[in-house]
């Protein structure tokens, strides 16, 4: 005898959830997209000035005050990723245009599909792919890695890193736990000083958003100019070679890393080609 079958009970909660059947990604990008003649650092400041814009605009919007902490969340996660962009394309670039550093990026490997697909000047973003600089230590293993920068790192840099970690684990509890913090960052940040903090929500405001966009455009001008001296003086070295020290016949070749490193929205008083192609000139005479 066959038993009666049970009805399913069906959970009516969610009667007005609609499924989209086909998203197509391609049309999320901007296909028109072409690189600017702007360097790497002026490309990062630009891109924390236009999140600067989304807090301080959003201020003036009547009865905004109760959306701002995901407003300032959604900033923060917006510096880290301008910080990255910079990272990446400063290293490829470092590769196209400096021998030492390409040749030490000979053995890493390249997807297939990259290859037959990739244009040669975006091939070095590849090898980047699964790189991550979000911390301290991956940014400076990823120096070593990549352009083969070994050996003592300034106190300037290590700092400026250890300030812009801080950020990174805040970027970490936004990501994984809408703001909240988790014992892992609290562990990093300091457990004595922040247990009774654990599954507390991000609470930013203004001038803390501020203060966080003072550090995160100070790591990136302090990396700037730390790559900037070791690989021009990698360039100098006795037996680098790289020079014939007359700028009439460097002048093109030196262009291509001052122009890389030079920042036109945060100058230096004496950067011009000439004082700098001096300076490193200087350098080597100095050895």
């Amino acid at each position: 005898m066959n038993k009666k079958k049970k009805s399913e009970y069906i959970f009516k909660i969610n009667d007005n959830a609609t499924t989209i059947s086909n998203f197509s990604t391609n049309s999320c990008f901007d296909s028109g997209y072409t690189e600017t003649n702007s360097s790497p650092i002026d490309n990062c400041i630009e891109k924390i000035n236009q999140l600067n814009l989304i807090h301080t605009q959003y201020l003036s919007i009547p009865n905004s005050t109760d959306k701002l902490p995901t407003v300032y969340n959604l900033v923060l996660l917006g510096y880290i990723s301008a910080i990255e962009s910079y990272i990446r394309e400063i290293v490829r670039k470092i590769i196209n245009i400096d021998k030492f550093s390409r040749i030490h990026c000979e053995e890493e490997e390249l997807s297939y599909g990259a290859a037959i697909n990739y244009p040669l000047n975006l091939l070095p973003e590849v090898i980047l792919e699964k790189a991550s600089f979000a911390s301290k230590d991956n940014i400076i293993n990823s120096f070593k890695k990549y352009l083969g920068l070994k050996g003592h790192q300034p106190d300037e840099l290590l700092t400026t890193l250890d300030e812009f970690e801080k950020i990174c684990h805040l970027r970490h509890c936004i990501v994984h736990r809408f703001g909240k913090l988790g014992s892992q960052n609290a562990i990093k940040f300091g457990l004595d000083s922040h247990s009774d903090l654990i599954e507390k929500p991000l609470k930013l405001d203004v001038s803390m958003v501020y203060n966080l966009s003072i550090i995160c455009t100070n790591t990136v001008l302090v990396i700037n100019k730390y790559l900037h001296n070791k690989i021009l003086q990698r360039t100098a070295l006795k037996e680098s070679n790289s020079w014939e020290w007359d700028l009439r016949k460097d002048k093109s070749t030196f262009k291509k890393y001052h122009d890389l490193f030079n920042s036109l929205l945060k100058p230096h008083p004496d950067s011009s080609l000439k004082n700098s192609y001096d300076e490193l000139k200087k350098y080597y005479n100095s050895q």
